[in-house]
């Protein structure tokens, strides 16, 4: 048997993702030949005990063969939350710290194309919430104040059209990561339960309490919170989908296959996962450049407008570099693939892109 050794400092790295982490706060860990080690997520756990020589000795695994490589479905893609980025997990789900839904790390055209569920409940819940404040602000500046009718129009507001906030606010509570949402649920929690105890119970409050005979009543308070601050889940949540419109449209750029020209000489039509650095292929009039390379035979005129803004098309010789999603033009050339896959530039802004997002 081994000894179990720990790591000693208070900031160990996940070796998975690299992360820096507590072991105090570790969210899992895992013993191999005697070293125990800590891991910022359960799925990193997962990854690191399916094949810890990946992780713990890079340099002496092969190069994964990317001719077979599939791109990853939404099931199976990492996601992460825009909260808490350390929180990371295979397919989507919800933050254990916050309860916000999780968003894929690396955006495909497969995760860009979903609806956003989170967008569509909370935009339910919003507008479901909207009468019954509206209702109440009017009768609060006309000065009525009825506290059963309050409560009646206030409680569906909070414990339905609410509970989302509830979750969120519990959750950061048990996870020690207090955030907004812990100050929204306690404070909502405590306008609405004060109000429905003294609308209930009048006479438990001292007279100090109370305001022509009666202790004054926090149900407009409250409902207007909760409607308030789905309004900005709505608005934010919008803003992050239109965000993820245009990564769709970056994403669409890139072709959906390539010609490769085999050693015989012949040619195919390949899925663009297919291709693999050093492999020559063929661009042809009109066609988009399909990974970033360099021109081997031919000449032509390439549109990089989407790279440079520059609207003239640039002259493209043997030599030459080009990039994956600049649209060829008259001209047609053989070029070596040179970098594939997330190592694109194409690829490169997508990822920019989803992290400024979030």
């Amino acid at each position: 048997m081994f000894p179990i050794l720990e790591q000693k400092s208070a900031g160990a790295r996940d070796p998975v993702c690299g992360m820096t982490v507590d072991p105090r706060h570790a969210a899992g860990t895992s013993t191999y030949l005697g070293q125990k080690y800590h891991f910022c997520s359960k799925s990193c756990v997962a990854k690191f005990e399916a094949n810890p020589d990946r992780y713990l000795h890079p340099q002496a695994q092969p190069e994964p063969m990317q001719a077979h490589a599939e791109p990853p479905s939404a099931s199976d893609a990492e996601y992460t939350c825009p909260m808490h980025p350390e929180i990371r997990q295979i397919g989507p789900g919800s933050c254990p710290k916050c309860g916000m839904a999780l968003e894929p790390v690396t955006l495909s055209l497969e995760t860009a194309d979903q609806a956003n569920p989170e967008y569509i409940d909370m935009r339910r819940r919003f507008w479901f919430s909207a009468g019954p404040t509206l209702a109440l602000l009017t009768m609060m500046y006309a000065g009525v104040h009825a506290p059963w009718i309050d409560g009646l129009l206030a409680t569906p507001v909070v414990l339905w059209a609410g509970w989302p906030l509830f979750e969120r606010g519990w959750a950061s509570i048990v996870h020690r990561s207090l955030n907004m949402f812990t100050l929204i649920a306690t404070g909502v929690a405590a306008s609405y339960l004060y109000s429905l105890v003294a609308t209930l119970a009048p006479g438990s409050f001292p007279a100090s309490f109370r305001v022509h005979g009666a202790p004054a009543v926090y149900f407009e308070p409250a409902a207007v919170i909760v409607t308030l601050v789905l309004l900005g889940q709505v608005l934010e949540l919008r803003a992050r989908g239109q965000t993820s419109s245009a990564i769709k449209s970056l994403l669409g750029l890139a072709p959906k296959t390539a010609r490769r020209i085999g050693a015989d000489g012949s040619e195919e039509d390949i899925p663009l996962e297919q291709v693999r650095p050093s492999d020559r292929l063929r661009v042809r009039p009109g066609e988009r450049v399909p990974v970033d390379g360099a021109v081997l035979e031919g000449s032509s005129f390439v549109d990089e407008s989407m790279i440079t803004g520059e609207p003239v098309p640039s002259e493209k010789a043997p030599g030459s570099q080009v990039t994956g999603g600049t649209v060829n033009g008259a001209g047609a050339f053989v070029m070596k693939a040179e970098r594939v896959g997330a190592h694109t530039l194409l690829a490169q802004i997508v990822k920019m892109v989803g992290e400024a997002q979030r």
